[in-house]
């Protein structure tokens, strides 16, 4: 019991930190996009960098632990260094790096430095979701693995995906998964793995069909190249391609969702049954 419920804590302190994380994400971008004023983006900022400061707390300076007018006043000390900080990059270490980087480093442009970093956090997410051994650190980096793919987004122009990839698997799908960990029985205890031995050899046999698959895909693609790229907004023929042309396989993709849905109700009552009568004399 005692460890199940630390289990929980570092649980809960680990979703606040993903949430106060999103929530610094979510409000420079309205800032920037929806040009949000300044006020409340501050006051939405300092309530992230709350709920990170809170969260850490579970990992990192334990012997002080943060609460109430205390944690306010962390939170504000924090959100006054990182201002100053950010203010300072922008304003002084950022052009000067840029501008030091396009006069020593020719060969190299920063705009696809950046984009291979994005690439290597994905897949270095990615990779650390699959071979992990704890769950708790899968999820973690499943977290790195949809920041990637939203910063990729971004370098396509893709607005409303990127967007869309924060919003809803960074801050809703990462957070469920987060939670139905915290409430699974038995979650710290070894799986009971059936049928070990057919691991390996069907995996390797999907990962070469899988890296075959898109390698092929590269590379017979027949895809469009652009002079300059186009980062003109993509909602509005998103909306118009789902409501006219997609409109047909929008609506199939539904259903699947509403019949997964009912699934996963209709199991969870036969299991909820199946104790219950197991309980009962």
């Amino acid at each position: 019991m005692a460890n199940a419920s630390n289990l929980r804590a570092w649980l809960v302190r680990l979703a606040a930190l993903a949430l106060g994380l999103l929530g610094i994400v979510v409000a420079a971008a309205l800032h920037k996009l929806v040009h949000l004023p300044l006020l409340p983006t501050l006051l939405i900022e300092y309530a992230s960098i709350t709920a990170v400061v809170w969260g850490m707390n579970g990992f990192v300076l334990r012997s002080l632990p943060l609460r109430g007018f205390l944690l306010l006043i962390f939170s504000a000390a924090a959100f006054g260094v990182l201002f100053f900080v950010a203010y300072f990059v922008r304003a002084v270490l950022g052009p000067f790096v840029i501008d030091s980087a396009g006069r020593f480093v020719g060969l190299v442009h920063l705009v696809d430095l950046v984009f291979y970093l994005f690439a290597l956090m994905t897949i270095g997410g990615a990779a650390g979701c699959a071979f992990s051994r704890n769950i708790i650190y899968s999820a973690w980096s499943l977290l790195f693995a949809f920041m990637g793919v939203a910063g990729i987004y971004v370098f396509l122009g893709a607005d409303f995906p990127a967007v869309a990839q924060v919003l809803i698997y960074v801050g809703g799908i990462l957070v469920l998964i987060l939670f139905a960990i915290m409430l699974t029985k038995q979650i710290g205890e070894d799986p009971k793995l059936t049928n070990a031995h057919l691991a390996l050899p069907v995996g390797a046999v999907l990962a070469v069909v899988t890296i075959a698959t898109l390698t092929y895909m590269a590379v017979m693609a027949p895809w469009k190249l652009e002079a300059t790229p186009s980062y003109a907004p993509v909602s509005a023929g998103l909306g118009v391609a789902f409501l006219t042309e997609w409109l047909l396989p929008f609506e199939v993709a539904s259903v699947v969702l509403l019949a997964a849905l009912i699934g996963s109700v209709i199991i969870a009552r036969k299991e909820i049954k199946e104790t219950s009568d197991a309980v009962s004399p």
